[in-house]
């Protein structure tokens, strides 16, 4: 998981994809379509904010113990779960209430449209910018060749393109690859149903699909596990006077994380990282390196600690040396370290439950 960096805010790069593809089709929406909204943009608005919201139905423990953390989390894959079936009952409520018909057809061309320029829009923010502008340079094309003609071909092609870039980007069997599997295929079906003479065009597009896919997906884009460099030793004390020292966990993987008690994200990730500490210690080891040298003193250190319940290892960067050395500008920053002390991973801004587990594999 990435983030892009915004002053002194981190944002998950595919929340910032998000935002970016929503503009840009409401932008085609407008331009091309001449429409200034429509009944797919409200379903998505609606999809956001439960996915968004979801956080606080799923994860209401750590909500309760601090509400700010809603900003910087989401119900991970039950919350979209929910949000596609509130979205899609949002469709049908509004379909009903207008003319009883809904145009599946339409309906399925905006959804590829967007997912094609939410993929766009991820490579770019992700510094891939060659994929990045054929993917919305691509979709600008189709676009503007379909115009307003309901041609199927124009649908089957946006389909194959998010298939081979969601392949290309090792993410086809990850959570966007299956989002965009499960409702391209139900509503294909549901065109299908009603209009039967696409079958046949439907079954060999489907056959043409798999196999570009399949080429995407064994694609070699070089060398995927990228080691940054080892990680720096240090030797600091805990609150309790105990010594730490990042070379006596070799040979286990190691999340390090860097934080202090005054930044909100800070706040908002330390109970999802005792929760996974208490689940899987044994498995990884959790070490919060406190900014002390940026901090609001050590009783306010105290007092954190005591009434979050923390019991990983929290060490004390009392000089701000070690704050230095692993060039920690935004906080909370955290390097996962593998079993030889090789720095494999460096994230920006707060981590959820799931993004720890991650970590695992």
């Amino acid at each position: 998981m990435s983030y892009i960096q915004i002053g002194n805010i981190s944002v998950k790069t595919e929340w910032g994809a998000f935002i970016l593809a929503l503009l840009l089709f409401m932008l085609v929406e407008k331009i091309i379509y001449k429409k200034s909204t429509s009944l797919f943009q409200d379903a998505l608005f609606n999809y956001i904010v439960v996915w968004k919201l979801s956080y606080i139905l799923f994860e209401w423990p750590l909500f309760i113990k601090n509400p700010m953390s809603a900003l910087y989390f989401s119900g991970g894959i039950w919350g979209h779960i929910l949000a596609v079936i509130v979205a899609s009952m949002f469709l049908i409520y509004r379909t009903k209430k207008q003319n009883g018909i809904l145009d599946w057809n339409g309906l399925l061309y905006s959804f590829t449209v967007f997912y094609l320029l939410f993929q766009g829009s991820e490579f770019l923010l992700s510094g891939e910018w060659a994929v990045g502008v054929v993917i919305l340079v691509a979709s600008g094309y189709v676009a503007v060749k379909k115009g307003s003609r309901e041609n199927p071909t124009w649908l089957f092609i946006l389909i194959l393109l998010n298939s081979i870039f969601l392949a290309y980007n090792e993410k086809l069997f990850a959570l966007e690859g299956w989002l965009f599997i499960c409702i391209s295929t139900v509503v294909l079906v549901v065109m299908v149903f009603k209009e039967k003479h696409l079958l046949k065009n439907t079954v060999s597009w489907v056959f043409i699909v798999i196999l570009a896919a399949s080429v995407a997906l064994n694609f070699e884009k070089g060398n995927k596990t990228v080691v940054l460099e080892g990680a720096t030793e240090f030797e600091l004390q805990t609150l309790s006077g105990e010594t730490v020292k990042l070379s006596d966990y070799r040979g286990k993987k190691v999340i390090l994380n860097f934080w202090a008690t005054w930044c909100p994200p800070c706040k908002a990730e330390m109970p999802h990282m005792q929760s996974f500490y208490e689940e899987h210690g044994d498995e990884i080891e959790v070490i919060a390196v406190n900014l002390t040298s940026r901090d609001n003193g050590i009783e306010a250190l105290k007092r954190f600690v005591d009434d979050n319940g923390l019991t990983f290892s929290i060490p004390l960067d009392v000089n701000g040396v070690f704050g230095d050395a692993y060039e920690i500008i935004s906080i909370p920053t955290t390097y996962v370290i593998d079993e030889k002390g090789q720095i494999y991973q460096k994230i920006v801004g707060p981590m959820d439950k799931n993004t720890l587990e991650s970590f695992l594999n």
